[in-house]
């Protein structure tokens, strides 16, 4: 339910800020559907789309949910026809669709009172963009399984055989392999553990004197070149994720507050 809510949520302040479709109010037999009511269903098709963005500027839109809210109509005017609306089990399905409803709308009204700011964002992007660095490497790497056979061959290469055909003879990485154990240009942050160790205390040509150990198992590690960072995006191709990412933080924190003050006890079986 958590992850429903802030989808639709956030779904609602990307539709806010976006050109969306002028719903205008409409009686289907008599009953009034208000334009209101057609953009909290807009929000809710745009949350369950993978590209919201799209669909936020999909001119036929307004269509779609005039459409959708005519069938509602319709068939809720139908099922309490025919009693459905007084069955136990619909009475219980609409008593947990109430309370998600109001879910939906705290949130939406938390965002309003709490928007994600400019200065969060900047903060956000320097803090991933110091992480990331100023330099980037070119790692060169022969992945085996034990550390006695990584020593062996430091040996080897040290004594001038070839990093890359030992490489393409006895690495387990099938995608560096056939390119002489290459991997290309990353950040040092973006490996992890002792890798990430090893690659930071490095200087450009030099291999580790040891093996360096992974999840994967014993790597030998060479950095072949570094230069100053380059693939870390510019400011304004990262704000929107950014500022998504922020707002989906402030929502589950803002959940897990209401959650953490409620008094929840088991009730004992009959």
């Amino acid at each position: 339910m958590m992850k429903t809510t802030i989808a639709a949520a956030l779904a609602l302040a990307l539709a806010s800020g976006a050109a969306m479709a002028e719903f205008k109010d409409f009686t289907v037999n008599g009953q009034l559907v208000t334009k209101a009511q057609q953009e909290a269903l807009a929000s809710e098709a745009i949350s369950s789309n993978p590209n919201p963005h799209e669909m936020i500027s999909n001119p036929q839109i307004e269509d779609q949910v005039r459409q959708m809210m005519i069938e509602q109509v319709v068939m809720g005017e139908y099922a309490r026809k025919q009693g459905i609306d007084k069955l136990p089990e619909v009475q219980a399905d609409v008593a947990r669709a109430t309370n998600m409803v109001l879910e939906n709308h705290a949130v939406r009204e938390f965002l309003k009172k709490n928007p994600v700011t400019e200065k969060e964002i900047e903060a956000q992007y320097k803090q991933e963009a110091d992480r990331w660095g100023d330099k980037e490497v070119r790692v060169r790497h022969i992945l085996v399984k034990s550390a006695d056979e990584a020593k062996k061959i430091i040996a080897e290469i040290n004594k001038g055989a070839s990093f890359a055909k030992i490489a393409a003879e006895k690495s387990l990485d099938d995608g560096s392999k056939d390119v002489g154990g290459i991997l290309d240009w990353q950040s040092p942050s973006v490996y992890t553990g002792q890798l990430a160790e090893a690659i930071r205390g490095l200087k450009k040509g030099e291999m580790a004197k040891e093996p360096v150990q992974s999840p994967a198992g014993f790597h030998v590690v060479k950095v072949e070149d570094e230069r100053p960072a380059q693939l870390f995006p510019k400011f304004e191709d990262r704000k929107e994720e950014l500022r998504h990412l922020l707002m989906q933080r402030k929502v589950q924190q803002f959940i897990h507050e209401q959650i953490l003050r409620a008094d929840v006890k088991d009730v004992a079986a009959k």
